[in-house]
């Protein structure tokens, strides 16, 4: 099925409910066709009919801009004469065609993801691509179905090149069979997921695949250098990438703020009855000990703070600790590279309930509202592991740590160290009320269906 049909069915279905809604506010013919116009022409410019978009907090950006601009345009061109009653119902009328545009164009990505996802070859069996494989087989908004990957690994072609293959399933090909393979799966378009690779092997790729698929994306080794807001410039005939790390605006400082102190005021409120269920537990468990401990953490500017936390673990769990290390080599080495261990035996009965729903960080909402933390951020690290975070320790710090962040939405505890810096590292570039608020949604979307618990 052509892939172009979509914007259409999506734009017939908009303009009948457009049309009914208008109706049933009772509106004349004139204003419809006015209004219906502008509607339709603001979805167009923001993009809403365009089949790039592949995440939904990305459409629902997209609608808001265009709804917002159709509600001023509305009360700028409407007459004052019409009344109140009348622009309450044009209000209304624009929140019906945010909700019905959203769930229209989420309900056909859906039903039709077959039909219209492209057939998509990553180049690569690293991390990234296997995080590439992750978002596009959990996100169904998207259309993009990836049908295997290519191994780089032991190619002649290649000049010797070697990642490591995270990837280990039956759709991993060689890369000899790469114009076999594109045929042989009617491959419409290619990811190159190799950011370890100099220009010279990422040259032979892309000549290699120069003209056999309809889309070529690639995704690049940036290291901070590059963010959402770098402009791709035209300088006399050579590209540029202008980039900056501009410091957070006065303005986003003030709205995250706002935040931190709706969401701080309705923790500490629910952490009253929170607690008394959690003292229960571990009362029914045998365990009276503390239910909440304190600890030092890496805040703002390098400064420590004391965070708090539900406690999941035995008691005195950091002399335990020491203790499994010097026995187990392998617990040690595990630790040592994760900063945790997968099957820790200090944790309790209670602890891994409290873990599993994130439960633990509930007493941080008490550090968000005094200041100290935000509500999202990066990971408050340790102090001992200072020195593993490397060359995001700088970035990172120029952020208030938070209770929920850019590692927690992206796999929680099936995140590596390293990765959880480099989000983390992402996030202070890249920051945006758009990415909090996705943040937000992919941490709640974790928490209920337990995926990468604490």
């Amino acid at each position: 099925m052509n892939r172009k049909i979509m914007p259409i069915m999506l734009f017939v279905i908009e303009i009948i409910m457009y049309y009914f809604i208008c109706l049933y506010f009772h509106m004349d013919e004139n204003l419809i066709v006015g209004s219906g116009t502008l509607y339709f022409l603001f979805l167009f410019i923001y993009g809403h009919y365009s089949l790039k978009t592949c995440l939904i907090w990305n459409e629902v950006q997209q609608l808001v801009k265009s709804s917002f601009c159709f509600y001023i345009a509305l009360l700028v061109l409407v007459p004052d004469s019409v009344g109140y009653e009348r622009k309450m119902h044009l209000t209304l009328m624009v929140i019906s065609m945010f909700l019905i545009s959203l769930l229209a164009s989420r309900f056909l990505r859906i039903a039709f993801r077959d039909q219209f996802a492209r057939k998509t070859l990553v180049i690569g069996t690293g991390y990234e691509a296997a995080r590439l494989g992750k978002i596009s087989n959990n996100n169904r908004f998207a259309l993009t179905n990836i049908m295997g990957y290519v191994d780089v690994n032991n190619s002649d072609r290649l000049k010797g090149f070697k990642q490591d293959n995270v990837i280990k399933r039956s759709s991993v090909y060689e890369y000899s069979l790469l114009d076999e393979i594109i045929k042989k799966l009617s491959i419409e378009q290619i990811i190159v997921a190799v950011p370890e690779a100099n220009q010279q092997v990422v040259d032979i790729i892309m000549s290699d695949i120069y003209g056999k698929v309809e889309s070529v994306k690639y995704l690049p080794d940036v290291n901070g250098t590059m963010t959402f807001s770098s402009e791709v410039q035209d300088f006399d005939g050579q590209l540029l990438i202008a980039t900056s790390n501009d410091e957070m605006s006065f303005i986003g400082r003030f709205l995250k703020r706002l935040i931190d102190i709706f969401a701080g005021i309705v923790g500490v409120i629910s952490l009253i009855p929170l607690m008394l269920y959690v003292k229960y537990k571990y009362i029914k468990s045998g365990d009276h000990d503390n239910i909440i401990f304190s600890q030092n953490r890496i805040g703002k500017n390098g400064k420590l703070i004391k965070i708090y936390k539900f406690r999941s673990m035995i008691p005195n769990a950091e002399a335990e600790l020491e203790r499994l290390m010097k026995e187990d080599p392998k617990i040690r080495e595990e630790y040592l590279t994760n900063k945790k261990l997968k099957d820790d035996p200090r944790i309790t009965s209670v602890g891994h309930f409290l873990r599993k729903t994130s439960l633990d960080e509930w007493p941080q909402f008490v550090n968000v509202l005094k200041g100290e933390m935000s509500f999202i951020g990066p990971r408050p690290y340790l102090p001992r592991e200072k020195e593993d975070m490397g060359q995001y320790y700088d970035s990172i710090i120029k952020l208030k740590p938070g209770v929920t962040g850019m590692w927690q939405a992206n796999g929680r505890s099936d995140v590596e160290f390293s990765y959880r810096c480099k989000l983390d590292d992402y996030y202070y570039h890249n920051w945006s009320i758009w990415l909090d608020f996705t943040i937000i949604y992919k941490t709640i979307k974790s928490v209920v269906y337990g995926k990468g618990s604490l």
